[in-house]
């Protein structure tokens, strides 16, 4: 019984300490989604880092071939504003995170359904990089798919 007592005490921090990082990483993505769904930059903005950047890995099914779009987070940011400006509702839906954890760095694998005005507009993987800095999880890089 000690034996499992000792073994409890030992493991039990660090996997309470990967469950409250794995959290608090799950939140920052959510939040980093809430600020695309209100169109609001300044939401957005705390959630990444000075060094982000965006990615879409593309695949054309007739002619399978693939092709790497980069985004410049200004880009970005300008899509989520024309958004707003065209009057549109949109809504990403996780159906399923996948998080990885080696302090200070995670890595997140994120199913996603996209909706626009209600009505689906397409799905895939956002695979998102993170970074720990100052007491908090800053996404460092986002690279999605998009099928249709």
């Amino acid at each position: 019984m000690k034996k499992l007592l000792l073994l409890f005490l030992l493991i039990a921090p660090n996997w309470i300490f990967a469950q409250v990082h794995e959290n608090n990483i799950k939140q920052t993505i959510l939040l980093f989604f809430e600020g695309m769904q209100k169109s609001d930059i300044s939401i957005i903005n705390q959630c990444l880092h000075k060094t982000a950047r965006f990615q879409t890995a593309l695949l054309n099914n007739k002619t399978n071939i693939t092709a790497l779009e980069n985004a410049s987070v200004d880009s970005f940011l300008l899509q989520v504003l024309t958004i707003k400006k065209r009057n549109l509702q949109i809504e990403e839906r996780i159906t399923q995170f996948d998080i990885k954890v080696d302090y200070p760095m995670a890595s997140v694998w994120a199913d996603y359904e996209f909706y626009v005005n209600g009505k689906f507009s397409h799905k895939g993987v956002d695979a998102f990089q993170l970074f720990y800095e100052n007491g908090n999880w800053k996404i460092i890089q986002v690279c999605d798919t998009r099928k249709r």
